[in-house]
């Protein structure tokens, strides 16, 4: 073989190299949900308080958006997320000024992790992350700021994303209606050592969780394997995507 054979062959072996290694940073998409439709039961453990409601016609959201008040936590039938990126829109009704995101849930009534967004005017603890994690259907808190004194509002519309590696979480937020035009801003991270300096839940289902009184809503629901770059919508599809692109998360 010549050497200029050779060395065609050498580049086309690295454009191929490139072009998998490109490929193989695109999220898996393990999860997604856009509520349009019913709140089908071979997807969802989910209480009778959970309801599909009109969207308002807010840009992104589609038709219908899922609406919580009360009920405790409603979880995924699928239970084996472990390491994973979860992405949800969210908004904080004005009563409690809360959400609650489910991670790692072992059923739906004792043992996750839930942690809550506290927004502006909380009776909690306003403008911080409350980490939570129950056991044994015992509650325990632990309350960290938001970084940077970002601020969250009630009755505004949220993109968040949770990067859940090992036993560490990091959330980011970006206002919906900045959403592709500014960056997501991390407002927490913490890791659960609760149990004799190790974690309680390795893997479980993902959900949210409202007591009676905390009105919420959640819509537009993906959950990727990526823990760097993630594929997030850049086309509408209703509200998911056809299309995905890769952006990179400043962690």
């Amino acid at each position: 073989m010549s050497k200029l054979a050779k060395l065609h062959g050498t580049l086309a072996l690295c454009v191929c190299l490139v072009f998998l290694s490109a490929v193989g940073g695109h999220a898996a998409i393990l999860f997604e949900e856009d509520f349009e439709g019913a709140i089908e039961p071979g997807v969802w453990d989910a209480p009778d308080t959970w309801v599909l409601e009109d969207s308002g016609g807010v840009p992104g959201l589609g038709n219908q958006v899922l609406s919580i008040d009360g009920g405790e936590a409603g979880i995924t039938v699928k239970n084996d997320f472990a390491d994973f990126v979860y992405e949800a829109d969210f908004k904080a009704g004005d009563s409690a000024k809360i959400t609650g995101f489910v991670f790692r849930a072992q059923d739906n009534a004792n043992n996750f992790y839930m942690h809550q967004i506290s927004c502006e005017g909380s009776g909690h603890t306003p403008n911080n992350m409350r980490w939570h994690w129950k056991v044994g259907g015992g509650w325990n808190v632990e309350p960290i700021p938001f970084l940077d004194n970002q601020t969250v509002q009630p009755e505004v519309w949220y993109r968040a994303r949770f990067i859940v590696e090992g036993f560490t979480f990091k959330v980011f937020v970006v206002e919906k209606s900045l959403e592709g035009q500014a960056d997501m801003v991390q407002i927490g991270e913490w890791t659960d050592d609760k149990n004799n300096g190790d974690g309680f839940f390795a893997s479980g289902a993902i959900g949210f969780r409202s007591s009676g009184g905390e009105a919420m809503q959640y819509d537009n629901i993906v959950v990727a394997d990526s823990l760097g770059d993630i594929a997030t919508p850049v086309q509408p599809r209703g509200k998911l995507a056809t299309a995905w692109g890769i952006i990179k998360t400043v962690q």
